[in-house]
This record gives C-alpha cells, structure tokens and sequence, in this order.
C-alpha cells in the first residue's frame, strides 16, 4: 500500500510540475515580452516625456531593448522555440494608457518602467539560480548586473518624482 502512496506521488508530483521545455517557454516568453513593452513604452517616452532625465531613460532603454532583443531571439533559436515579437495583453493595456496621457506623464511612465524592471529582475533572478538549462543560466546571470542598474536608475527616478509631503498637505488658516 505504501508504494502505490509513493507511486502515486511521484506521478502526481511529474504531471503538475512544468516540464523543462514549458519552463524554458515560459521564461523566454516572459522576458521577451517585458523587453517588448520596455521599448515600445519608451519610444512613447521620448515623444511625450518633459524631464530631460526621462527622455535619457527612455533612450538607454531602447539601446538595451536592441542589444537584448538580439540575444533573446538567438537563445531561443537555439532553444528550437519562437520568441514573441509583441508585449503581452497586460503590457499593451499598459501602453495605451501611456499613450493616452499628456498631464504626469513622466510619473507614469517611470512608474510602469520600475514595475516591469522589478518583475524582470526577478524573472532573471529566479532563472539564475534555479535553471537547469545551461545556455539560460548563464544569460540570466550575465543579464542581472544591467537589469539591476536599469532598476536602480529608475527608483531613483522614481523618487525624484514624488510629490514632496509638503505640497500634499493643506494650506494652514
């Protein structure tokens, strides 16, 4: 009885855990996806954005899409698996409320670059140490330092541009 448990087990344990080539799927995907929408958002950026700081982000962005667009597509060429050329659905909703705005747009912008960079750092982070795939590993190790830069770069942005508590609090009589 107990190694019909244990058999039991084992092949429930290998039908709801991903196979390595769904995983492999999925973090491609992902990453594409993340990437697709950092440069779309950003060519917005450089059209709409007043801060000069946002409009240098909104460039390097751009300038790390092209670079990590072209290692995505050969690592998952060599993965036998087609990348995404468009964001996910969630992405492009996000990028037509950019486009949509004019007043704050900086904010949200930023505010949108932050929370995909923080979901991307720990997709990679995740992929990093916990791979078994080899050629992903060592891109999500190599990739971290820039997408670890691209996060700070934009908190701090981020932090620039938060209302001050000063000028949220009302006017004493």
């Amino acid at each position: 009885m107990k190694s019909l448990a244990a058999i039991c087990l084992a092949l429930l344990a290998v039908i709801v855990q991903p196979s390595h080539a769904d995983t492999i799927d999925a973090f491609i995907e992902e990453a594409a996806q993340q990437s697709l929408f950092q440069h779309n958002s950003s060519r917005i950026a450089l059209e709409k954005a007043t801060l000069p700081e946002i409009k240098a982000f909104a460039r390097q962005m751009i300038a790390e899409h092209e670079r990590f667009d072209k290692q995505i597509r050969q690592l998952g060429q060599s993965q036998s698996m087609a990348v995404p050329t468009e964001p996910s659905m969630a992405s492009k909703a996000k990028q037509l409320r950019l486009e949509s705005r004019d007043d704050a747009f900086d904010r949200i912008y930023i505010d949108s670059q932050a929370e995909t960079l923080e979901q991307k750092l720990m997709l990679f982070k995740k992929e990093a140490m916990s791979s078994q795939n080899p050629q992903l590993k060592a891109f999500a190790q190599s990739a971290l330092p820039g997408i670890e830069k691209q996060a700070r770069t934009a908190r701090d942005l981020q932090e620039k541009l938060k209302p001050s508590a000063g000028a949220l609090a009302p006017p004493k009589p």
